[in-house]
């Protein structure tokens, strides 16, 4: 049976410590190896806009529209909403489960299907119609080029049981542990330093 997940919509703009877009969708879910209190961020389209706007990826003038969009049709906005929920997973899998690319694939196919390259400033860039599947049009490319970096071999998780947070790891001795250090790394040396003392303590009595 699939582990429950809670629905929360956050306070604060969304992390961005993995070092990728594509890292940072994952991170959208938290605590995600805990047996019982799953917690994903993505609770509804809107969040979806959201993350993409804080993500660079959609602008103010594309978001406002969006909104709008959702408004007006809010079957098709909650379907987009699962699908980039779907496409979250299946990067997750593929990266740090050896799971299947198919679901990327198919979603980067569409999308390069549906945009054009346009040339902006100092380069060529992706341009899209302003729909409800923009927000997981850019995601998919976002994706892909996750995938077709050369170095994934500095892919890392979180080293807490239960946090599951991704990264990049571009720390010099490629030794970074922890997603956040003053967040799971201060809790975890806190559960340790205690652990030791309660070690300490029970073989003083045994002695």
């Amino acid at each position: 049976m699939a582990n429950p997940v809670t629905y929360r919509r956050r306070d604060t703009p969304f992390a961005q410590i993995g070092g990728a877009v594509g890292l940072d969708l994952m991170n959208t879910m938290s605590e995600r190896l805990a047996l019982d209190r799953i917690v994903d961020y993505l609770v509804d389209y809107d969040e979806v806009v959201r993350f993409a706007v804080e993500s660079g990826l959609v602008d103010a003038a594309q978001e406002t529209v969006l909104h709008g969009l959702a408004v007006r049709h809010p079957d098709e906005a909650a379907a987009e909403w699962e699908r980039v929920r779907e496409l979250r997973e299946a990067l997750y899998a593929a990266c740090y489960e050896g799971g299947p690319t198919d679901l990327v694939a198919r979603e980067h196919a569409e999308a390069a299907a549906a945009g054009m390259l346009a040339r902006g400033g100092d380069g060529w860039g992706w341009s899209f119609d302003v729909d409800l599947a923009l927000p997981r049009r850019r995601l998919a490319l976002a994706a892909v080029e996750l995938l077709l970096r050369d170095d994934l071999d500095r892919l890392a998780q979180c080293a807490d049981a239960e946090c599951g947070w991704v990264f990049l790891d571009t720390s010099p001795r490629h030794n970074r542990r922890w997603c956040v250090a003053s967040d799971c790394g201060n809790r975890n040396r806190v559960r340790e330093f205690y652990a030791r003392r309660q070690a300490a303590g029970a073989g003083a009595s045994a002695g």
